[in-house]
């Protein structure tokens, strides 16, 4: 008798064959379309299937499935791996599900084979990481509670980060006290990145060493150290936590896109052009603007539902807009319709949320719920740059300076590297003259101009801030010129006039005129 061939998925072991899925001596038994709807996932090896797909494979001749039943399908399959099914069963908002499991019987050249094959990460359509237990360096097992705390809480956090997945608490523990190497954790867990640590705790002080690792190679993307006073411990976990998610986001991301900029640029994939359209929009210019919409055109072409990729190229339409390009009608009304598709298809990602905010602000268009969308945005994800500073936007376009300026100055704490993501150092300069306070403006402004030169609405805050503050601005209206030389009071105004808060454009407008900008 030939023995059935097994899929080993972590701790539990399928027998599709019997329907069966082992974790140790427990077993439980599948159904029929759930074993399927599991076979089918695991072929895919990480890559997103569509419900259509999953609905084919498990109910094949049917002209017509009701979507309900494939729910039901799905939650039974998760409830049957307990705690880690959300992780092992991946929902992809808008698109499908994915399998996230570690298949020690994956080849990679092939569906799942059974167990003992060589093991291979998951590609995916986006990364995934792990937290993996930080160390506990205190020489106090009681004081291992905290390192524990940390590790569960991040993960927490870090999962509510929608465009990466994040591997279930119950997968990381698992490799505690096992000496394993980057690229072997990557295989055992089907990850691309790994979060370590070290904790230790002496003498009401706390250290904790944190490393983000790539799995491929062992390269370490990013590392730190965070210090603080235990005199709460459970306030410094959480201001430990929310530091860490602050670092990891932006640095997970830089390391993303990096990665596609050395692959041949002919490769066919949604999340692969999304990535490049986004290193292409820093700095913002026009060259780079057309070219992050050829990208995004061509993701949104291979999957017209990603939401990402919407979102994005809507913000790219409304910048244009912003600068006075060319069809200013034509691109607002596709920055519209891109940014109503993005949230049709993406209405719990915090990142769909900011910018779509911020293009039905700006635009005039749904400005209330453009306020909603922002402000759940930092409720899901507070410890981004990109969610703060698309809030500190909303607010300014409010009249809201002072929470504009929280949102703004939070945005520059969190990512001090790359600040200009959402040009919140030109929304302080503007911020700031909106308070009354011109040569704090000026000082954000020749921050922002620094940062990147070409930007016009950079520019625009310095020439305005100077005027403000009665300081020499012949140099800098100068340069404004140079990259826009039609520039004047009346062009801003044909912009802006009817977008921004009323009271910042008064300010602005009277700053203009003070440096010598033309009204004509």
């Amino acid at each position: 008798m030939v023995d059935e061939e097994a899929f080993d998925i972590g701790r539990w072991r399928l027998l599709p064959r019997s329907r069966i899925l082992a974790e140790g001596d427990r077993r439980q038994s599948l159904g029929a379309r759930a074993t399927e709807l599991l076979l089918t996932l695991i072929r895919a090896r990480g890559d997103v299937v569509s419900q259509q797909q999953l609905m084919a494979a498990a109910w094949p001749g049917r002209a017509t499935v009701d979507q309900a039943n494939l729910t039901v399908q799905i939650s039974a399959l998760r409830k049957a791996f307990g705690e880690s099914g959300a992780a092992i069963i991946v929902t992809v908002p808008g698109r499908g599900y994915r399998f996230g499991g570690a298949l020690p019987g994956q080849d990679a050249s092939s569906s799942a084979t059974p167990a003992g094959a060589e093991v291979h990460a998951a590609t995916g359509q986006g990364p995934s990481l792990v937290v993996l237990p930080f160390r506990n360096l205190g020489g106090d097992g009681e004081q291992a509670f905290f390192a524990d705390g940390l590790v569960e809480d991040l993960t927490t956090a870090l999962s509510r980060v929608r465009w990466f997945t994040v591997i279930a608490r119950d997968s990381a523990f698992a490799l505690r006290n096992r000496d394993l190497t980057p690229m072997a954790v990557g295989r055992e867990l089907s990850v691309r990145y790994m979060v370590t640590g070290a904790v230790r705790r002496a003498g009401g002080h706390v250290r904790v060493n944190v490393g983000l690792i790539r799995t491929q190679d062992g390269k370490e993307v990013w590392s730190e150290r965070f210090d603080g006073a235990d005199a709460d411990i459970f306030a410094l976990q959480d201001q430990i936590v929310a530091r860490i998610v602050a670092a990891v986001e932006p640095n997970l991301r830089r390391s993303e896109i990096e990665e596609v900029r050395r692959r041949p640029t002919d490769r066919r994939d949604a999340y692969e052009a999304y990535l490049r359209a986004i290193w292409r929009m820093h700095p913002m210019t026009r060259e780079n603007c057309e070219a992050a919409l050829d990208w995004l055109g061509q993701a949104i072409a291979l999957d017209p539902t990603f939401p990402l990729a919407l979102a994005a190229a809507g913000w790219c339409r409304m910048w244009q807009v912003s600068q006075a390009f060319p069809d200013v009608e034509k691109n607002e009304a596709e920055a519209i319709r891109l940014a109503e598709a993005a949230l049709m298809h993406g209405a719990t990602e915090p990142t769909v949320l900011s910018q779509v905010g911020v293009v039905f602000a700006y635009l005039v268009h749904r400005r209330t719920t453009a306020l909603e969308l922002v402000e759940r945005a930092v409720a899901l994800h507070p410890n981004s740059a990109l969610t703060r500073a698309s809030a500190g936007w909303v607010q300014l376009y409010e009249d809201q300076a002072e929470r504009a300026i929280e949102h703004f100055g939070e945005a520059v704490r969190l990512d001090p590297i790359d600040p200009g993501a959402g040009e919140p150092l030109s929304g302080l300069a503007y911020a700031y003259l909106l308070l009354g306070q011109p040569d704090d403006a000026v000082m954000w402004a020749e921050r922002s101009v620094a940062h990147s030169a070409d930007r016009l609405s950079a520019r625009r805050a310095l020439v305005a801030a100077l005027g403000a503050a009665g300081r020499p601005a012949d140099k800098a209206l100068s340069e404004l010129l140079a990259r826009d030389a039609d520039f004047t009071i009346a062009k801003f105004m044909r912009i802006n006039g009817r977008r921004v808060g009323r009271r910042v454009v008064s300010i602005v407008v009277e700053g203009f005129e003070r440096a010598g900008v033309r009204r004509d």
